[in-house]
């Protein structure tokens, strides 16, 4: 006897997914060694060179080329155990540290997602390892495996310290909040996530959140004086869409192309607020009764930032990896193993990442499909949870009818 529940598709036989997964592993660490054996790491640069400029008391914000210094000054305190070194050895420590902070990320979202079935790790190491972004994101130096760690972090902290007491549920939410004040003291985008907390109530979070990311603007205040740190806050992120001289691919870009500035922000802005209307109308009410899954409105949060993003260059899709294993987790610990129910996943990915490897070689405007790519594991993740709780939803809203329960058959 056996349940349909327990079979798996040939697709997600383990073995043959693990032998699939291992092949992706080899492929990108041959990238690695080959593409990046001669690379200069160009973004890698400019961060040593703000960071020594710090430690000698001199301005991080003027340098000229290749391109200034885009980063909040708390993120040359991340970098500072680097400051000993020279510039080769810094370079070569962090291209080691890039492939380690997404195996981190690996292991923190493959946690998170808890008990999902034997096939879905190797999956997830696909997802990973064959991810366009990542080799292109590696090639400069850049800084999104962090970000995509910390992410990672944060969603493993808070959703474990979820439904727990005491010291335990205490130190996940610590975790989970020294990973997101981090996030947010060098990018400013993950604040929206601290508005999910504070949707769930989670005022506790909140607070710790807050008071972490004081503390870590007094810190970098101290490195490069309280005036500097305020006139990056006041003045100087408002004018980073000029400095950018790579592919933008935000929305807000794409929309600049296709009309003149006034009349592109003005749809950029009815863009936002459709898109909020669509969470007020669908995620608001799931998301406060925190159902069916924290992880999963972190996923549609971790979208939405891609996806809204001022501004966004095409490594910057890295962060769609948190959402793509969450839901591919949530779908097999739920029951969903079939390949349609995964399928607007791994289209999502194969759009995104042909989109990222065509507008690196050749053709520039392809950058600008990825955008499809995340609207469709945004909407993905809003219809997802909505569908879950569809019982609580205006009757004029239709989703596909209950699954039947499995039945024995022989």
């Amino acid at each position: 006897m056996d349940t349909l529940s327990q079979r798996q598709p040939v697709w997600m036989a383990a073995p043959l997914v693990w032998i699939v997964a291992a092949g992706f592993v080899l492929f990108a660490l041959y990238l690695n060694f080959s593409s990046l054996r001669e690379s200069t790491l160009t973004d890698f640069h400019i961060y040593y060179e703000a960071l020594q400029r710090a430690a000698r008391g001199e301005p991080v914000y003027d340098i000229a080329a290749p391109m200034p210094f885009l980063y909040p000054p708390f993120y040359l305190i991340l970098l500072r155990p680097m400051q000993a070194l020279d510039e080769p050895a810094a370079m070569t420590l962090w291209l080691y540290l890039q492939n380690g902070l997404l195996v981190l990320a690996l292991a923190a979202l493959l946690l998170t997602v808890g008990r999902a079935g034997a096939a879905f790790p190797p999956w997830a190491v696909i997802l990973f390892a064959g991810f366009s972004p990542i080799m292109l994101n590696n090639l400069y130096g850049q800084t999104n495996p962090l970000y995509l760690a910390l992410l990672s972090l944060f969603l493993l902290g808070y959703v474990q310290s979820e439904g727990r007491a005491g010291r335990r549920a205490g130190a996940w939410e610590v975790l989970a909040a020294a990973a997101l004040s981090t996030a947010v003291s060098i990018r400013i985008l993950p604040l929206t996530l601290v508005a999910m907390a504070a949707i769930q109530r989670r005022w506790r979070f909140v607070l710790l959140t807050g008071l972490l990311v004081l503390a870590e603007a007094l810190a970098a205040a101290r490195l490069v004086g309280a005036r500097v740190e305020w006139s990056y806050f006041t003045s100087y992120i408002f004018q980073l869409r000029g400095h950018e001289n790579m592919r933008e691919i935000s929305l807000l870009a794409f929309l600049e192309r296709l009309a003149p500035a006034p009349a592109a922000r003005g749809l950029f802005a009815a863009a936002v607020i459709a898109g909020v209307g669509l969470f007020l109308a669908f995620g608001l009410g799931p998301m406060r009764r925190r159902a069916p899954w924290s992880g999963l409105h972190g996923a549609f949060v971790i979208a939405s930032m891609v996806l809204f993003a001022p501004l966004l260059e095409y490594h910057h899709y890295v962060l769609l990896l948190a959402p793509y294993a969450l839901v591919l987790g949530w779908l097999w610990r739920t029951g969903r193993r079939s390949l349609p129910d995964a399928l607007p996943v791994f289209v999502s990915w194969a759009v995104v990442s042909g989109a990222n490897q065509l507008s690196h070689y050749r053709f520039a405007a392809v950058a600008f499909v990825g955008l499809a790519g995340a609207a469709m594991i945004w909407g993905y993740c809003l219809w997802l949870i909505a569908a879950e709780m569809r019982g609580q939803l205006p009757h004029f809203i239709l989703f596909d009818q209950p699954r039947a329960c499995p039945t024995k058959v022989k």
